[in-house]
């Protein structure tokens, strides 16, 4: 039986049932970079969103881990994904999010692409004599969507996107996301690792003990949850408060859906509204969290309602953020040996650490 390959201390195999993954895998800067090579260029990844790219010649800059990449809407009305890098020097073509006139131009030497891709104008272009230019073309990404989410993915073999994704676009589709609007979004910033709060996401467990607004809301047993693994995602039913569920609502069916789509997305989805919080890695131990929200229009009274969603999850995210902090404090403890977990209030968290460990155990065998 061939040993799991190690990196830097941390042995890529999964977890003993009820077992986390070694502290060091969460402080580690060496497991961080094998991380971009063996988890985000292999992942179909959230990019974008279509009420970011709703015109033609729109465009995102966005991450794939460490990788820069681009969305743009070419003038056909399609969707196109590249790498964010000029293919003169490598420099970064677009940041942020915005719109193209008609092409996308390199700030260092005025390369320019058509929306298209493929190489346009070249500043002196007879010195370039021993260069076949024709082979030049922006370098593609994989695109898909779901609802309104756009993601995108580095490695031609990966699976489809409707595989990786699993149920969530029948989810969606349900519930009538499409018809519904952008509510707001928010951005954090914390000193900690990335895998760390997709866990904190995917824990049923400190719910009652940290959070008073999601506690009141959400019902959360483990007799009649219902947790879901995919392959590339895991997601869980839990009732609704009562008090919670729209006029025209049965409450005996009111429930909410969440979980984590591989590696970093937590898509949260009540009867009327749709949340999101992408984490993104900065850094062995940096993290950016990014959020939006999505509502039903038709909602009576929805700027209160906004409101009142808008400053629950600030609430809820702060407390989040709180003990994530104290977790990656805590893990940078010598000789602390691995964590366990609790059967079904965590399992989403053994789910996601299993998947973690195959990825990475694949990519270094």
């Amino acid at each position: 039986m061939q040993p799991s390959p190690v990196v830097d201390g941390v042995e890529l195999c999964a977890p003993l049932p009820g077992r986390n993954l070694p502290p060091r895998a969460f402080t580690s800067r060496a497991v961080f970079e094998l991380e971009q090579r063996a988890i985000f260029a292999r992942s179909w990844v959230h990019v974008a969103d279509t009420s970011d790219l709703a015109a033609p010649g729109s465009y995102v800059a966005a991450q794939i881990g460490a990788t820069p990449v681009l969305v743009v809407r070419d003038r056909d009305g399609a969707l196109r994904g590249y790498l964010n890098a000029c293919r003169h020097r490598g420099a970064q073509l677009l940041e942020g999010k915005g719109t193209c006139a008609a092409q996308i131009k390199c700030p260092y030497h005025a390369w320019s692409y058509a929306l298209d891709g493929k190489l346009h104008g070249v500043p002196y272009r007879d010195d370039f004599a021993h260069c076949d230019l024709s082979t030049t073309s922006l370098v593609p990404v994989r695109l898909g969507t779901v609802g309104p989410l756009v993601f995108a993915c580095l490695d031609q073999a990966a699976p489809p996107l409707a595989e990786w994704v699993g149920e969530l676009p029948a989810s969606l589709a349900r519930a009538g996301v499409e018809r519904w609007q952008l509510a707001w979004e928010a951005s954090y910033e914390l000193d900690a690792n990335w895998k760390l709060f997709v866990e904190n996401a995917n824990d049923g467990y400190h719910v009652p003990f940290v959070h008073d607004i999601l506690t009141d809301a959400i019902v959360i047993d483990p007799a009649t949850s219902q947790t879901v693994l995919e392959p590339h995602s895991a997601y869980s039913w839990a009732r609704l408060n009562p008090n919670y569920v729209p006029p025209d609502m049965d409450p005996a069916i009111a429930r909410v859906r969440f979980g984590s789509i591989f590696p970093n997305l937590i898509p949260v989805l009540s009867p009327s509204d749709f949340t999101y919080l992408r984490i993104d890695p900065i850094g062995h131990d940096r993290l950016k969290l990014f959020a939006r929200s999505y509502d039903d229009p038709a909602l009576p009274d929805l700027p209160a309602i906004r409101e009142f969603r808008r400053i629950a999850f600030q609430r809820t995210t702060e407390q989040d953020l709180a003990v994530v902090l104290r977790t990656q404090r805590g893990l940078q403890a010598i000789g602390l040996p691995a964590g366990v977990h609790a059967s079904q209030l965590e399992q989403r968290i053994g789910h996601f650490e299993r998947t973690w460990s195959a990825a990475m155990a694949s990519y270094s065998t």
